[in-house]
């Protein structure tokens, strides 16, 4: 079984990329995944304690304020230290979890995993549809 300041960054670093889904969404855009599973099991718990309850709420508010991801953590660390069943459910639902997307960006890259998802790297431009046309490269300035 995972420690759990590991167990805390595997948690976080599995559900992180599918909070904005879950916040506008729901859950059910991410059931079919494990990941899924890790979040069930996390919100159930969560569920549990007021305090806890209460960063888990802010986090669906505010998926990317850093401030309430950090309350989110320190909140999983401390039911994790409270209940050794929840670690070990938690830790055997990451490792099922373990075969979902995995990557990691070196430099200004940018990653998107998923159906239906999209990435564009630093300076780059997403164009979706149908790009028809083209420039003159050979036509000169009107002055």
């Amino acid at each position: 079984m995972l420690e759990i300041p590991v167990l805390v960054t595997a948690a976080w670093t599995a559900i992180q990329p599918v909070l904005p889904i879950i916040a506008s969404k729901g859950t059910e855009e991410i059931v079919s995944h494990a990941v899924g599973d890790v979040w069930e099991a996390i919100k159930r718990k969560f569920d549990t304690k007021a305090a806890a309850k209460e960063a888990l709420e802010d986090l669906l508010k505010t998926p990317h304020d850093t401030d309430v991801q950090g309350q989110f953590r320190v909140q999983l660390k401390k039911l994790l230290q409270e209940d050794a069943t929840f670690t070990a459910d938690l830790s055997r639902l990451l490792e099922a979890a373990g075969s979902d997307f995995k990557a990691q960006v070196i430099g200004n890259g940018a990653i998107a995993q998923g159906t239906g998802a999209k990435a564009v790297g630093a300076g780059g431009i997403m164009i979706e549809g149908g790009v028809s046309g083209g420039i003159d490269l050979g036509a000169k300035k009107k002055a």
